[in-house]
């Protein structure tokens, strides 16, 4: 629209035109690399950023009746549903529901994912 009031006014100004859409074509461009950076991190099944499987890996080591994790695997199904499966190696003689129960409510009160998948498995 800025760019047809110029050229209505001032005919020989025709490049405003390529430059209207040159700016226009930026700002697209700027406002959707956020998106497309989280269609393309959905569609590698990477683990999204704002986890680090690392530290949540400890925090979960750091529990009193596990002694390790394994095939811990986050990803994302779209944008902000993420999913989480994990092994998790127990002491022989700790009680596997109740650690079931506390893992899974570190990671959703920590982490805020809503679907764990959690196997236990005794030292």
């Amino acid at each position: 629209m800025i760019g047809g009031e110029i050229i209505w006014y001032k005919p020989e100004w025709k490049i405003i035109d390529l430059i209207c859409t040159l700016v226009f074509s930026a700002i697209v461009l700027v406002t959707t690399i956020r998106m497309l950076r989280n269609i393309l991190e959905v569609l590698m099944e990477s683990t999204p950023r704002e986890i680090d499987a690392t530290k949540l890996e400890k925090g979960l080591c750091e529990m009193d009746e596990v002694v390790a994790i394994h095939e811990l695997h986050v990803w994302a199904i779209t944008v902000g549903k993420v999913l989480l499966a994990c092994h998790v190696i127990i002491k022989p003689d700790a009680d596997a529901d109740m650690v079931l129960d506390k893992v899974i409510d570190y990671i959703r009160r920590e982490y805020k994912i809503s679907h764990v998948t959690i196997q236990i498995e005794r030292q």
